[in-house]
Order: structure tokens, then sequence, then C-alpha cells
């Protein structure tokens, strides 16, 4: 005769599987993660305002977005709540987000396709690197000093084209000019750190560990 689990088994699977649920969910919805999500959800306010010609509360609602970014990672390590799927998260929100924005700016505006394509193509090698160096490693490579640079200058790219100020507007082909030199840079400097998750890529003379 088979053996059957006991009366009291039974409740106590069904409360080790409710608890895994939670912890599961716990991990996923946490106040970093909502962060992220909150940027793809003011990514369509950003985009009307664009449309509108509404230049100067669609660089608030930009700052605000902005500001979620900034906030996120400081929660994050504040609360304990580091994780990759936050961090892989994080960083495909950020890359749609000036993805969406950039299309936008170059059809509305002045922006030069080649630097849109530049940049977006960057963001999407990025993360196909990122990607293929979370499943060779297990881990996931943050922004370090060059890629935050970058984006502080992507960021100040997509205000001077939303708000073309007529002062500056002469400054356009300098403005040009810096980014698409740090997408360069950044891109080199990414796939450089690629090399050596993956690779195990040292230059001459450093500690092959």
């Amino acid at each position: 005769m088979a053996d059957h689990p006991s009366g009291p088994d039974r409740p106590t699977g069904t409360a080790e599987a409710n608890k895994n649920s939670h912890t599961t969910a716990a991990r996923i919805v946490t106040v970093p993660n909502i962060l992220s999500v909150s940027r793809i959800v003011l990514l369509p306010i950003v985009l009307l305002l664009l449309f509108k010609r509404q230049n100067t509360a669609a660089v608030a609602v930009m700052l605000i977005s902005w500001s979620t970014d900034a906030l996120d990672g400081h929660l994050a390590r504040k609360l304990g709540q580091v994780s990759n799927l936050g961090r892989v998260l994080d960083h495909l929100v950020d890359k749609v987000w000036v993805g969406s924005v950039l299309v936008t700016l170059v059809y509305l505006r002045n922006l030069p396709l080649f630097l849109a394509a530049a940049v977006i193509l960057r963001d999407l090698l990025i993360l196909a690197g990122s990607g293929v160096i979370m499943k060779a490693k297990g881990s996931f490579v943050s922004s370090d000093v060059v890629g935050k640079i970058t984006g502080f200058a992507f960021a100040l790219m997509i205000v001077f084209y939303t708000l073309e100020p007529p002062a500056l507007m002469k400054y356009k082909f300098a403005v040009d000019f810096a980014v698409s030199v740090l997408v360069v840079v950044s891109f080199l400097n990414y796939f450089t750190v690629f090399l050596r998750r993956v690779a195990r890529f040292r230059l001459p003379g450093e500690d092959s560990q």
C-alpha cells in the first residue's frame, strides 16, 4: 500500500511554498526596483511633452526620472536590496529611456541621426555584453567613472536639444563632438572590462590572477 502524506504534513508543505513565494516576491518588488519601473512610467509623459513642445515641463519630468535613477542605487545599498535582477532592470530601463528620447529628438529637433544611432548601438552592445558576462560569470558589471561621466554627458545633450537655447546653439558642434568621443571611449572602456571578465584579458605587466 502506497504511503501518503499525513494531514499535518500538507499544511507544512503549503506554508513552505507560500513562504518561498513571498520571499521571491519580496526580492522582486523592492523599493529600488519600483523606482526603476517608475522611469518607464514617466517616459510616455516626457515624450508627450516633447511632441507638444512643452520643453521646460519635459525637462522637469526628465529631472524627476533622473533623480529616481540616482536614488534607486543609493536605496538598494542602504536597504540591503542590491541584486543582479535590480542591476539588470536599472540598466535596461536606462537604455530604453535614453533610446526613446533620442529617437524623438531626432524626429522633432536637430539631433543628428548618426549621434543617436551611435548611442543606441553602444547601449545595445553593452546590454549584449552584460548578458554574456552574467551567463558566464553570474555577475553584473556596474558603471564605473567613465560610464557615469558618459551618462551625465548624455543627459546634458538631451537637455541641450530639448531646450535648444538660442544663445548656446553656436556650441552645437562642440556638444556633438564631445558626446561622440565619449561614446567611443566609454564603449572601448566597457569592451576592455568585457575581455577581462570573459577572456581574462590582461595588459602586459599586469597580474594574471
